[in-house]
């Protein structure tokens, strides 16, 4: 059969359509048809100006996707064709004895020295299907939704994710406590909703642009979610929202810029959980943030807890699952709107769309 695959040749280049032939899964392999798939950030820097992580061109970008299971080679019990699946990002190393990412391994995927992600080392999904090796299919973030379950929700499974591996690496941080979220884009979108199934007590959102945080209140907002413009009072202002308390419990950095990781360490007090969630980075590679903290007098004494998120492994996968199979972020559908759909032959379209600062979740959707 024939694979509708689109190659981007360099950064800033051109994606050019190519059919070429894919084969029957081999013993333990599983053949998926795209359905959906929505567009990441990386996909924007990548499209734009490039990435280290992409190591050759011609690229097949985009990870986030939901998939039809269209056939499986022999020796495959957990799927079967019709089924829909979603998958994850970041993937293991594809060694089976790897101490991260082997059977028997921890499943800190991102910690190995041979770490790849979907749309980087491994092709994306701007493809009409894939064939995914073995160790994919035993050892990697593939599950499984419900009969009838919606793909366009199934294709944000991966975003969502890496979401939630910041929200729950450190317990208690969340539900009944102050969530201060830096930036409104999707991911403080994702955060937002979460917080609020997680029966968080106030959610304080801060954004620069208007647009976006205007558009994120209307149709994310509840009687617990304020928004906060990022200006010269931004402190005062959000740490004036926490009270009674004197400080948030838990801060999110979810803008990719320098200004965020200077803008978060101002708002930690007492026992606040700092999570560095978007990592600054472009064609160049990652600049050094630097910031002085006092091991005893604020990780000690005052309890603060500074962490990162990069990526999701099993545990933010199975949580996504669930918080998307149980229904427990009912305006999930608003994340994209009409102006935000694409077709697969739009591509460069969708990823402008996605760059826009009134846009949350872009999908292109396969299906048409």
């Amino acid at each position: 059969m024939q694979n509708s695959i689109y190659y981007l040749d360099k950064p800033g280049g051109t994606f050019t359509l190519a059919q070429e032939s894919i084969g029957e899964p081999g013993p333990g392999e599983v053949r998926l048809r795209t359905s959906k798939t929505s567009v990441c950030q990386s996909d924007v820097v990548i499209y734009n100006v490039g990435l280290p992580r992409i190591l050759s061109w011609p690229a097949i970008l985009l990870h986030e996707v939901a998939c039809i299971v269209d056939a499986v080679g022999p020796g495959v019990e957990k799927f079967s064709p019709g089924d829909l699946v979603g998958l994850g990002c970041d993937i293991p190393c594809g060694d089976t004895e790897c101490i991260y990412c082997g059977t028997s391994g921890t499943g800190d995927w991102t910690s190995c020295p041979n770490t790849q992600a979907t749309g980087h080392e491994f092709p994306g999904f701007a493809r009409s299907h894939a064939i995914l090796p073995k160790w994919f299919v035993d050892d990697g973030p593939i599950v499984k939704f419900p009969a009838g379950f919606n793909p366009n929700h199934a294709c944000q499974l991966e975003p969502l994710a890496c979401c939630l591996e910041g929200m729950t690496r450190v317990n208690n941080c969340i539900e009944n406590r102050i969530v201060v979220l830096i930036g409104a884009g999707s991911q403080s979108t994702y955060a937002l909703q979460c917080a609020q199934a997680m029966n968080a007590k106030k959610i304080i959102l801060i954004n620069r642009g208007k647009e976006r945080l205007e558009r994120v209140l209307a149709d994310f907002g509840d009687d617990r979610v304020v928004g906060v413009r990022w200006d010269e009072n931004v402190v005062e202002n959000t740490l004036a929202h926490c009270k009674p308390y004197n400080e948030p419990h838990f801060v999110m950095v979810n803008a990719p810029v320098r200004e965020a990781y200077d803008l978060a360490p101002k708002l930690m007090g007492y026992g606040t959980v700092l999570d560095g969630h978007a990592g600054v980075k472009g064609a160049d590679g990652k600049p050094r943030i630097a910031h002085e903290i006092d091991l005893n007098n604020d990780i000690h004494y005052r309890l603060q807890c500074y962490q990162a998120t990069h990526g999701s492994s099993m545990h933010g996968i199975r949580l996504a699952h669930k918080f998307l199979s149980e229904g427990l972020l009912p305006n999930i559908d608003k994340m994209t709107n009409e102006t935000e759909v694409f077709a697969q032959d739009q591509i460069p379209a969708a990823i402008a769309r996605a760059a826009d600062k009134d846009s949350l979740k872009v999908i292109i959707d396969w299906d048409r």
